[in-house]
């Protein structure tokens, strides 16, 4: 530092390589190095030597805050090149802080590819209502809902998705989340030789599967108050229930589920004109207004949902990740560890999980890319 002190004080050369190579990082912020009382400053900041580097660097970080809040500090007092990346090498490499990071922001809307006809694309969900299981199949493209109680595991769930492909025909896409039904052998192995592509949703992040979880909404209010002591499902109310919302017109497409599917509404306990059972004569047209009044819901949607996302940078196979816990004792922690072993689409990553090399399915929100701490050989 002494040599630098001579150096300020008698001027810079005109030339970088002329300093001595340990000094030549400092030629880029010469205009505003100066000396007082044989201290050097940049600007208003003290410039701190290479052997007391680490130690204003531990002070720093002995709060636990994060890089921005670091750099802030160090803005107005401290400064040496390099100071930025070393703040957050520092802050990468600490256990306590990767642990303690905030939740990250959602990633903006993935575009949906559209349906051209009922039944082309449905979504699937379990859910628990008053200690019983259900399982609720919706349609994507007329919203038509289909419940049943949940029996025998994957096999209850075959026989339920063998019914409905029988009635309204093969899906090209069924998309579920990772639960154990939807994920064992004999399920892939049904929908495999069915030819239905099975979408799954990540791990922990529902809004993946946002539609399915929608349809369980609906049906848990019509199950309300309509199953036997039980919860089976054959009672009159729920069939006059499930009539009435499968003939409600969608607040946006002005068109019911039944019309969606039917072309016309299914004669319920609501007394209509005899000639609206009907086919609709114009159905043509009627898709094309309900094609525009997506489209005009769909971009509202849109921009409401892009609010407050980030779009996170990708994760390459072989990178490092800590995973945010979603359950347990310490919720929205980064404790468990892991290294990415497949790339998905959609923001879907297979991650191997450190210590029990378990496999798991995270979006790219639950996952946070660190740098391991590498023991040096002695």
């Amino acid at each position: 530092m002494t040599q630098l002190i001579n150096i300020i004080e008698s001027g810079f050369p005109n030339i970088c390589h002329e300093l001595p190579r340990a000094l030549q990082e400092y030629y880029q912020f010469r205009e505003h190095l100066y000396t007082v009382d044989g201290v050097i400053l940049y600007k208003n900041r003290i410039v701190i030597p290479p052997s007391l580097r680490q130690h204003v660097l531990t002070v720093l970080h002995s709060a636990h805050q994060g890089v921005t809040s670091m750099k802030a500090r160090a803005d107005s007092t401290v400064f040496w090149p390099g100071i930025t990346p070393a703040i957050t090498a520092l802050w990468e490499t600490c256990n306590h802080c990767n642990r303690m990071a905030p939740s990250q922001p959602s990633a903006p809307p993935s575009l949906t590819v559209p349906q051209a006809y009922p039944f082309q694309c449905i979504c699937s969900d379990f859910f628990h209502h008053k200690g019983v299981n259900y399982l609720v199949i919706v349609d994507r493209y007329s919203n038509w809902p289909i419940v049943k109680r949940a029996r025998e595991g994957s096999k209850g769930l075959i026989d339920c998705l063998w019914c409905t492909f029988g009635t309204f025909g093969i899906p090209d896409e069924i998309a579920t989340d990772s639960g154990p039904e939807f994920t064992a052998t004999a399920t892939c192995q049904f929908l495999k030789e069915w030819g239905a592509h099975h979408c799954l949703s990540s791990v922990a992040f529902p809004h993946s599967n946002c539609r399915a979880e929608i349809g369980v909404k609906s049906v848990k209010r019509i199950i309300t108050d309509n199953t036997t002591p039980n919860g089976g499902l054959d009672t009159d109310s729920l069939q006059r229930a499930v009539l009435q919302y499968r003939n409600t017109p969608d607040p946006n497409t002005q068109l019911s589920p039944a019309q969606c599917v039917f072309g016309r509404p299914i004669k319920d306990f609501i007394p209509i004109l005899p000639g609206r059972f009907q086919p609709h004569p114009t159905w043509s047209d009627t898709l094309a207004t309900r094609e525009e009044a997506l489209r005009n819901r769909h971009m509202k949607a849109a921009e409401r949902w892009s609010e407050h996302t980030k779009r996170l940078p990708p994760l390459a196979v072989g990178d490092h990740v800590r995973i945010q816990n979603q359950t347990g004792p310490y919720p929205t922690k980064w404790d468990k560890t892991g290294i990415v072993i497949e790339v998905r689409q959609f923001d879907q990553y297979v991650i191997r999980i450190d210590g029990s090399s378990r496999m798991t399915t995270r979006n790219r929100k639950l996952m946070r890319k660190y740098l391991p701490v590498q023991t040096m050989p002695p």
